[in-house]
């Protein structure tokens, strides 16, 4: 009965198909690892790959050997990244002083369109118009080169070799010419820790600690956290206000340092104290600032990760409870918020004509280093962004003398850094910032005085 399938006559078309499968198969395999190019290390040559859509090259496409014979930089970067931004005339700089011999090369997972828009706002704000090749829209060179934080520099040399993997600190002339010198040069390599993925706005943090393997806290309605500094995660400040019955009032530092710490927890979500409404008055300031120290350096000892959450009817007392466990958790210090006179921006108005008074339907509040567009905000909440994010660089706080109480729209198309500018932007709608002395609140953190009571023993 067994010998029907070992006739030949069924056989063969069967060792046919079998062998016809064995070659698909044995060709496939290759062709896998090409487009899987394994990530190479330091010394080892790179693999020669389609960089995909290249701005400004040929026909926008490129391979990396397009750029063999010269010191090759990736420059892995975002729009919204201020180092990154802050970068790009430095490199401009580096380029034209080693030119012939160095060609950075941004890369970037956005796409052509809002680069271009960023490109379009970076030459009207900074007059600087990029000219060289940039890879847009990158999702292979990425896995090549893995990393978890921009800015990311990838050195490869004239030969095609990886030479080394950094931060910005060493985009010098220095560290180029020391590379295009010696084939031995060392520089520091960049060891991105890996990005946990955690979204503040739908995990409590002691579940997410709980999902990766470390205690688990089980389900409360209230509870404070505290921990050091946790690798990978992103630094942020998140606070959930209770806006359905059931929903809990929270806050959670992620990663944060003690100035910023206490100045939201003082700020209490209405105002944010940045470093020109902070005082430190302290003998040891290595806690709160760098220290001549870069911020990989300093964060791992100097940062931490602190949550609160508490039932919405104990909503109203819970800034004050982030206050009393600062107090608490660093005993050596004490806050207070005080009234002191000083020199501020104040942003007035010009006229008594309305310009800013909102028609929008919606509510939309967005920025992206050179624009704001607002549109159903406040007047308060206009002047926390501008102390807290577009212009905290400021060295003087923004204070409000519009006494305006009703919602506003503004669009403003300025560098924040340029207080003409700024000014020039504000004019559209009859609104001026004016250096003045006024009375304002500020956060002022101490040393906490104790008693000595070894004397009277």
């Amino acid at each position: 009965m067994n010998a029907r399938f070992c006739s030949l006559g069924r056989l063969l078309p069967d060792l046919f198909y079998f062998t016809i499968l064995f070659i698909l198969l044995w060709c496939w395999k290759p062709a896998v690892g090409q487009s899987a190019a394994t990530v190479p290390i330091i010394g080892q040559k790179v693999p020669d790959v389609d960089l995909g859509q290249v701005l400004r090259f040929k026909d926008g496409k490129a391979k990396l050997s397009d750029f063999q014979g010269k010191l090759l930089i990736l420059d892995f970067w975002a729009t919204w990244c201020k180092p990154c931004v802050m970068m790009i005339p430095r490199m401009d700089s580096l380029e034209k002083q080693f030119e012939g011999k160095v060609q950075f090369l941004p890369v970037s997972y956005q796409t052509a369109e809002q680069i271009a828009v960023f490109r379009q706002k970076l030459a009207r704000r900074n007059g600087m118009r990029i000219q060289g090749p940039e890879v847009v829209g990158d999702t292979l060179l990425k896995l090549l080169f893995p990393h978890s934080g921009v800015p990311h520099y990838v050195w490869i040399d004239q030969e095609g070799v990886l030479r080394a993997v950094t931060g910005l600190e060493e985009i010098t002339a220095a560290k180029i010419q020391q590379v295009l010198s010696s084939l031995s040069a060392f520089l520091p390599e960049k060891k991105d820790e890996p990005r946990l993925s955690y979204d503040p706005h739908t995990t409590p943090l002691f579940e997410f600690i709980g999902q990766q393997k470390l205690p688990a806290f089980g389900e409360v309605n209230y509870h404070a956290l505290l921990t050091g500094y946790i690798p990978g995660m992103q630094s942020r400040t998140s606070f959930l206000k209770p806006r359905v019955k059931g929903q809990n009032w929270r806050l959670t530092y992620c990663n944060e340092n003690l100035r910023s710490m206490y100045g939201y927890a003082y700020g209490r979500a209405r105002r944010f104290f940045s470093d020109n409404s902070i005082s430190i008055e302290v003998r040891d300031s290595s806690q709160f600032f760098h220290m001549g120290k870069t911020a990989r350096e300093w964060m791992p000892q100097h940062s931490y990760c602190y949550e609160l959450v508490v039932p919405a009817q104990l909503a109203d007392s819970g800034f004050a409870m982030v206050q009393k466990d600062l107090r608490r958790l660093f005993p050596q210090y004490e806050a207070r918020v005080e009234k002191r006179k000083m020199k501020v921006l104040a942003l007035v108005r010009t006229s008594a004509s309305d310009k800013i008074k909102s028609r929008s339907e919606q509510r939309k509040v967005s920025y992206d280093g050179f624009s704001y567009q607002a549109q159903r905000t406040t007047m308060e909440n206009f002047l926390v962004g501008l102390n807290g994010i577009y212009m905290n660089s400021s060295p003087m706080p923004i204070a409000d003398h519009t006494g305006y109480q009703g919602e506003i729209d503004l669009a403003l198309d300025v560098k924040f850094s340029d207080l003409e500018d700024v000014n020039r932007g504000l004019s559209r709608y009859d609104l001026r910032l004016i250096e003045t002395v006024d009375s304002v609140e500020i956060l002022v953190i101490k040393d906490r005085v104790r008693m000595d009571t070894s004397a009277e023993n």
